[in-house]
């Protein structure tokens, strides 16, 4: 795997914060643009990287011991913190939430912040369930261990009303079946977003695909393209070409804002928020 041998010294070609801050930076935006990636893997430095050429912005949520997925180290954290981009937290093991008690769940969510921010010296303020994962009462526990925005699996969404500590997503970097989109969206209860897929994108599956009705769609009606993914995935697969396609659709558009996961809340309306239907979004 390239980047598992790659140091952040062999990056030299990698834009600054500055250099993606001055290619990220434009007119006020009509459409925000934001990517996340979960479970920390050596790999997302290389995500980082093809974020970073294009002036976008990922949102990379980290657990602190993941026995299914090596984990970056403390100086690739540090250096990919340092391209601009975000680190969130993603508990401290990858438990299952919904299947933990309360005070399971308040310590893998606290605990993993605490490291975090000792680990980079500054707030972490971002938090992603584990696959997704919520149950009641899971939403006021992100808020007590000191989250502001939380993400979910929700997919098809492309609102900037949504709750902050239910944060949905548009679409995932992964070539799934219809058959498994529309699945996915039922067990989750996401009828909102299953409804957009079905009238506004035509069911589409393609990611590829799926990126250029999502781009023509919010041309007219502004709001959020929301791409999430798992850089072990992507090698696993072979979806790196795949990531190039929808990374290059993306960066060409024009009078768009290219933002972290927590940076879409600060460019939000200050009357938008979103309501809960039991702990999902609506």
């Amino acid at each position: 795997m390239e980047l598992l041998t790659h140091s952040p010294a062999a990056a030299a070609d990698v834009p600054s914060r500055e250099r993606v801050d001055a290619l990220a930076a434009g007119t006020p935006a009509r459409m925000l643009i934001t990517t996340s990636w979960d479970d920390g893997h050596p790999l997302d430095l290389r995500v980082a990287e093809r974020l970073a050429r294009r002036g976008m912005r990922g949102t990379f949520y980290v657990p602190l011991r993941y026995h299914a997925v090596p984990r970056m180290s403390p100086s690739a954290m540090r250096h990919l913190h340092a391209m601009g981009m975000e680190i969130g937290s993603h508990t401290v093991s990858h438990p299952r939430l919904s299947e933990v008690n309360d005070d399971i769940a308040f310590r893998e969510m606290r605990e993993s912040r605490d490291a975090l921010e000792d680990l980079l010296g500054e707030p972490v303020t971002s938090f992603c369930y584990p696959e997704g994962k919520l149950r009641p009462g899971l939403i006021g526990l992100a808020a007590a261990a000191g989250y502001t925005l939380a993400r979910t699996t929700l997919a098809f969404r492309n609102s900037l009303a949504f709750h902050p500590l239910a944060m949905p997503v548009s679409m995932q970097l992964y070539p799934h079946s219809p058959a498994i989109l529309g699945r996915h969206a039922l067990l989750e209860g996401n009828f909102a977003g299953l409804a957009a897929w079905i009238g506004r994108f035509g069911c589409v599956s393609d990611p590829a695909r799926l990126t250029a009705r999502m781009h023509s769609d919010l041309r007219a009606r502004g709001g959020i393209l929301h791409l999430w993914g798992h850089s072990w995935e992507l090698e696993q697969n072979g979806l790196w070409p795949l990531l190039d396609r929808v990374l290059d659709v993306i960066a060409r558009e024009q009078g768009v804002e290219h933002v972290t996961n927590h940076g879409v809340l600060a460019r939000r309306p200050a009357a938008q928020g979103g309501t809960l239907c039991g702990s999902l979004t609506v």
